[in-house]
């Protein structure tokens, strides 16, 4: 099953970046290292599992009605397909439902605002009352690649990262539009606002059609302005020394001052200081994706994209 959905990823992946194909070995979720790792890893305990998900790339809990949302991308992650989903999780992991809202087509990131939720859905943001279950809203993005993750500040504004475009997008007057494009910003995957900064797990520069990289990814983040329409003078600022090899893809502020963030190739929770540096590694799956962290409980809720499963694991401090 897993080689299938390798071989799937990879001639979409070339479609969506016009690549060469690359051939797909039994190493392809091997790490990659640019320096030794000196940092011994710590492995995770589980406390409850759900299987049955179809290729889960994200989830986000919803404190207001305590349960989960979990994106079904169903088959080919870069596609306009209409076979993706929203599912759903009660009672920590006790009850499930697979497809609780379908007509999406490779759904990845997740965010709650009051009753919404905000949907990353390859060319175009998803919006679902979360009330009713219906989706009020489509918000199309039709020069997107793939749109990945989504942040939203206290003040409203919507963030959406555009993976294989190297983008931001952002939400303004009804319309989502191109608010940043650099190439500084090396593949932007998890997004995360924090105070006056939107914060990126960068998966790494220059996407091959087996999703390594020539280059590490690392943190960076962009300046936001609260009233402000496109960051005509923001820089895009990189965090860390790229001391190890990492391809990054969800994130969550944690403690007072560190990340947490997923290296979805090796299969590994990465605890990083405010300068973007590893301080622990926590051992997890391959095709560990967009995660969410609950501060209440500690908890660590993992979706594994190559083995249908969602995870919640304690994180020991």
């Amino acid at each position: 099953m897993k080689n299938t959905k390798l071989k799937t990823l990879t001639h979409s992946l070339t479609s969506v970046l016009s690549l060469s194909a690359i051939t797909l070995v039994s190493h392809s979720f091997a790490s990659q290292s640019i320096a030794s790792q000196s940092i011994e890893s710590t492995k995770l305990k589980p406390v409850w599992e759900v299987s049955g998900f179809k290729m889960p790339e994200s989830v986000v809990y919803d404190s207001q009605r305590q349960q989960y949302y979990v994106a079904n991308i169903n088959d080919n992650p870069m596609s306009a397909d209409g076979n993706g989903s929203i599912g759903l999780i009660k009672q920590e992991g006790k009850s499930s439902v697979i497809e609780w809202v379908k007509g999406l087509s490779s759904p990845k990131g997740l965010e709650i605002k009051g009753n919404k939720l905000y949907v990353a859905d390859v060319h175009e943001l998803v919006v679902i009352n979360l009330d009713d279950a219906n989706i009020i809203a489509r918000y199309p993005a039709p020069k997107a690649k793939v749109l990945n993750g989504i942040a939203i500040s206290d003040s409203g504004q919507v963030f959406v990262s555009d993976w294989a475009g190297n983008a931001l997008y952002q939400l303004q007057d009804g319309e989502l539009v191109n608010w940043l494009e650099s190439a500084k910003l090396e593949s932007p995957n998890g997004l995360f606002v924090n105070q006056d900064y939107l914060y990126i797990a960068a998966w790494g520069a220059n996407i091959q059609a087996d999703f390594t990289t020539l280059t590490s990814g690392n943190l960076k983040r962009v300046a936001i302005n609260k009233g402000a329409q496109v960051p005509q003078t923001s820089k895009v600022e990189s965090l860390g020394d790229k001391a190890s090899w990492q391809n990054l893809d969800g994130l969550h502020a944690y403690q007072e001052s560190n990340w947490l963030t997923t290296d979805f190739l090796k299969g590994q929770l990465l605890n990083m200081n405010s300068q973007g540096d590893i301080e622990t590694i926590y051992k997890l799956e391959p095709g560990s994706a967009d995660f969410y962290y609950r501060e209440d409980k500690d908890l660590v809720i993992v979706p594994y994209f190559m083995s249908n499963k969602v995870v919640a694991y304690k994180l020991d401090k």
